[in-house]
């Protein structure tokens, strides 16, 4: 139907659909079958079986999820480049904390590192940022700087990502969705013919359920504070110690760069996505749930 769009992600598992008329936003995760029980490794090195050149791009903003995969990438000999974004906004730098981190991580573990310089007034009061999102309806503005990166990219390109947003959480709890905002990755990379994968974490139901089960071992073994992201994922993916977390923008005055109006004019123009998730049986099993959609994040 004209009014739906409907598209797969990830190795396929993952099927999408949007409904124009009812702004209503649908992920359903599929069962497949997989081979039980392998290392992550394994997992991600079929995720990248098929890449189109031998030296992969890694999006890396200094976060947890994509230096997992560097530490992959590392233990594994395969020739990756980070691509990390250094935020301005009148000559700031906005993500300092983050460039500390991959500065460092690609220091130590002789990695290129590709900076590019992205002058935030460029990109929003320009309105370029409408170009990049308005397409597929996106309401955050920062998205359109992911955008703006992945048209940097030269050889095939890598997102950290994140699992599906299916988690235990305390009692008979379950967290999610996945928002559209986050989901529209691999339709801009598609759009732009950019092969590349635009969530490594979640490629897989296979991948997707290893990292599902960390969630739970890790929420339900350790003290109250570990369960907010980041203390939890540095638990799951056995760092030292935990990270403080800063994606830049949210340090930004409003007086300088005012993302809650450019969030304001991309609502007007997509409205408000209601967002909903479904999953199967083995993902069910994980969460011992009877239930199997949600549509909010309690």
């Amino acid at each position: 139907m004209d009014n739906i769009l409907s598209w797969a992600s990830g190795d396929g598992f993952i099927k999408r659909s949007l409904n124009y008329t009812t702004n209503e936003f649908l992920t359903e995760l599929t069962d497949n079958e997989f081979e039980p029980n392998r290392d992550i490794d394994a997992i991600f090195s079929s995720h990248l079986e098929k890449r189109q050149t031998n030296t992969i791009d890694l999006l890396y903003s200094g976060g947890l999820d994509s230096e997992l995969v560097l530490m992959f990438c590392i233990r594994n000999k395969i020739p990756v480049n980070a691509i990390t974004m250094v935020i301005k906004v009148k000559g700031a730098i906005l993500n300092v904390v983050d460039l500390y981190y991959s500065e460092k991580f690609c220091r130590e573990n002789n990695i290129k590192q590709h900076l590019f310089h992205l002058d935030a007034e460029d990109i929003f009061h320009n309105e370029a940022y409408i170009d990049y999102l308005v397409p597929y309806q996106i309401t955050d503005p920062h998205f359109a700087s992911h955008f703006w990166l992945l048209e940097k990219c030269q050889n095939f390109p890598v997102i950290g990502g994140d699992w599906p947003w299916v988690h235990a959480h305390k009692v008979n709890k379950i967290l999610s969705p996945f928002r559209i905002d986050v989901c529209c990755h691999d339709r801009f990379m598609a759009d732009k013919n950019i092969p590349g994968i635009s969530n490594m974490i979640g490629h897989s139901l296979e991948s997707s359920c290893y990292f599902i089960k960390k969630h739970i071992d890790n929420y339900e073994t350790g003290s109250d504070h570990y369960h907010t992201v980041p203390f939890l994922k540095y638990k799951m993916y056995q760092y030292d110690k935990p990270r403080i977390r800063s994606y830049g923008w949210e340090t930004c005055p409003a007086q300088l760069l005012d993302l809650k109006n450019y969030k304001s004019i991309l609502l007007e123009r997509v409205g408000t996505i209601k967002n909903k998730i479904k999953w199967g049986n083995k993902i069910g099993d994980i969460l011992q749930s009877n239930t199997n959609e949600n549509s909010s994040f309690t």
